[in-house]
């Protein structure tokens, strides 16, 4: 009897004792430090975040439309430009209008684009449209 009293109370006081301990303070636990970085502001706005093979990607459009792909880092990935009459390779026209958002689909981004008359484009990173959507 005194044994298993002896049993009771001391798990009682090591239950205690864990509880009082591990409420205190939270801990956080993070795949790996967090680092802080930076973009530039003549990247433009930030149109989207995006999930893909980098890790999370950020999609920023600037005034002349010219779109970049920016790691999570910091670190510049990629440019599409935009043009006007002379197409450039890659490169998405000016007539399109405005970014909307990019998606990731099977492992490819999409751009999706809406222009002043409601047409809205889906257009893959090498500049191929891939189907367009009308309003009414």
């Amino acid at each position: 009897m005194r044994r298993s009293l002896l049993v009771v109370c001391s798990g009682v006081l090591l239950l205690m004792a864990g509880y009082f301990a591990g409420s205190r303070r939270a801990s956080v636990v993070y795949a790996a430090p967090p680092s802080a970085a930076s973009v530039p502001k003549s990247y433009g706005r930030l149109v989207a975040a995006i999930a893909d093979s980098i890790g999370t990607g950020l999609v920023f459009e600037d005034a002349e439309g010219v779109i970049r792909f920016v790691s999570i880092t910091g670190m510049k990935e990629g440019e599409l430009a935009r043009y006007d009459k002379v197409p450039t390779r890659g490169g998405v026209p000016k007539s399109y209008g405005h970014l909307v958002t990019a998606v990731v689909n099977n492992g490819m981004t999409g751009l999706v684009f809406e222009d002043a008359e409601g047409v809205i484009r889906f257009v893959t990173l090498t500049g191929v449209t891939e189907g367009e959507l009308t309003r009414n």
